[in-house]
């Protein structure tokens, strides 16, 4: 089968499907609609994808539900309907590059966005955008006017044009016109950083994180005008008094800035009006240092984030106390990190979260409705003062009921990894048996060794291996 594809050149470009053969999971079609079935882990529901695996990775929701994700075994862009399974996959003009000898991964797609009405993705070895019309299945390919750009997130911008970060080794942000015209514009007092994630909120004022690949320098969160961008754009640092590493996505809400470094176990948050940030760990693995939280999505008050190497979903709610709850993606639980599934990219939705997963072969959704049978909260304030000589005790309380044991597990902000270390955290059982609460948790609190004065968080989580409930205690140390 023949496709024409127009370039960004206006250059006409031909596309031919080859006979089927295992290296072409559609068998040679331009199209295949199939129908999915699906799994429930607690609050996650996963959609199989067909065999052979298609490499799942970037995702965006429809305003009628439905669901559009890249595919880089096909390569291509997919359309699932939740409501009934069906999905319908269309097989695109992307770069086949033979990656590391498998013939399953043949484009690095990493973003995707609902635009002019056609669906975008980025396609990275061919330094390209390439747009789909679900009408008739014609296909523009806009080819970037920088070299080796590897175009990597898509963000439809309130300016009615399509911005893009490109993961090149000098900083650019990039800019689709409604008319098609690729910009692409330097960041001038950032150049050492690499842009990864632009998040708007309006028309004149935008974020974006960008990290150093060399890290050499701090990497950060910044703000630029969107409409001010025309000599090169002009960052303004947000949150100057914090050292970031690897920051990889950013949201916002109304009142707070969320930031995921990706080689933490943490998620940030920079209030605007205090300007003050604040760390979230996440709970801990046994099998690796970090849980590598990679995008951050927002709905209302509620944070949503991904855990690469922890293998779940996480749903931070800051107010009025801080609680996160963490959903497994798989049942059972993966015991280490060669059966992680590599869900990488998500995309909030009314009612829940999206997500990929690449090795794991399915597109999931986490529902916000889904209430777990049991819940941890602190017992009190949930702020108290340590000081150097002298410890405290802080009491959380259990509630709810529950089938198995609950493990108990801490966890806190004073390194990227969330393991307590100076800070000695005591609870009084690490197992709580079969039952309801309430029960209650003594948690004892003490300084090892010599802490810098500061704000810092511990969590303490309870879990039942599928579910993790956590609650924050806020300390200041004296």
């Amino acid at each position: 089968m023949l496709i024409v594809v127009l370039t960004g050149t206006g250059v006409y470009a031909f596309f031919t499907l080859t006979p089927s053969n295992p290296c072409e999971p559609l068998g040679g079609r331009a199209q295949l609609k199939s129908t999915l079935t699906h799994t429930n882990i607690t609050a996650l529901t996963e959609w199989r994808l067909p065999d052979p695996i298609r490499y799942s990775n970037a995702i965006v929701i429809a305003p009628d539900g439905s669901v559009w994700f890249g595919e880089q075994a096909v390569p291509g862009v997919a359309h699932l309907f939740p409501n009934n399974g069906t999905l319908i996959e269309y097989a695109w003009p992307g770069t086949e590059a033979q990656i590391q000898g498998s013939c399953s991964f043949k484009a690095s797609i990493w973003g995707i966005a609902l635009w002019e009405g056609m669906i975008w993705a980025t396609d990275q070895d061919g330094n390209s955008i390439i747009g789909l019309n679900p009408v008739n299945g014609s296909f523009v390919t806009l080819n970037l006017p920088q070299p080796n750009s590897s175009p990597y997130t898509l963000t439809a911008g309130p300016d009615g044009a399509l911005w893009f970060t490109a993961l090149t080794e000098t900083a650019f942000i990039g800019r689709v016109s409604p008319g098609l015209t690729v910009s692409m514009y330097p960041v001038l007092n950032r150049t050492d950083e690499i842009p990864t994630d632009i998040q708007f909120v309006n028309s004149s004022y935008a974020y974006f994180t960008a990290l150093d690949p060399y890290k050499s320098t701090p990497s950060g969160v910044y703000s630029f005008d969107p409409q001010d961008v025309a000599g090169g754009i002009s960052a303004t640092q947000i949150g100057g008094n914090a050292t970031l590493t690897e920051t990889t996505s950013v949201a916002a809400s109304s009142s707070v800035v969320w930031v995921v470094q990706h080689i933490t176990s943490n998620i940030w948050g920079y209030d605007l009006a205090t300007h003050e940030w604040t760390v979230y760990p996440t709970s801990t693995e046994n099998y690796t240092t970090t849980t590598l939280p990679y995008f951050v999505g927002t709905s209302g008050n509620v944070v949503w984030f991904n855990e690469h190497y922890g293998n779940k979903i996480a749903e931070l709610n800051p107010a009025p106390m801080g609680t996160l709850t963490e959903f497994s993606e798989a049942d059972p639980p993966v015991a280490n990190g060669t059966q992680i599934q590599n869900d990488l990219t998500i995309a909030t939705a009314p009612g829940g979260l999206w997500f990929t997963s690449m090795t794991g072969n399915y597109i999931g959704f986490a529902s916000a409705s889904y209430k777990p049978s049991f819940e941890v909260s602190v017992k009190g304030p949930d702020s108290l003062t340590l000081s150097q000589s002298e410890g405290t005790m802080a009491k959380f309380q259990v509630n709810g009921t529950w089938r198995g044991n609950l493990e108990v597990t801490v966890s806190d902000s004073e390194n990227y990894t969330s393991v307590p270390n100076l800070i000695a955290i005591r609870p009084n059982v690490t197992r709580i048996a079969p039952g309801s609460g309430p029960v209650t948790l003594d948690v004892d609190l003490s300084l090892t060794g010599s802490l810098p004065p500061a704000h810092y968080t511990v969590a303490v989580t309870v879990s039942d291996g599928l579910v993790l409930q956590t609650a924050y205690l806020f300390v200041t140390v004296v």
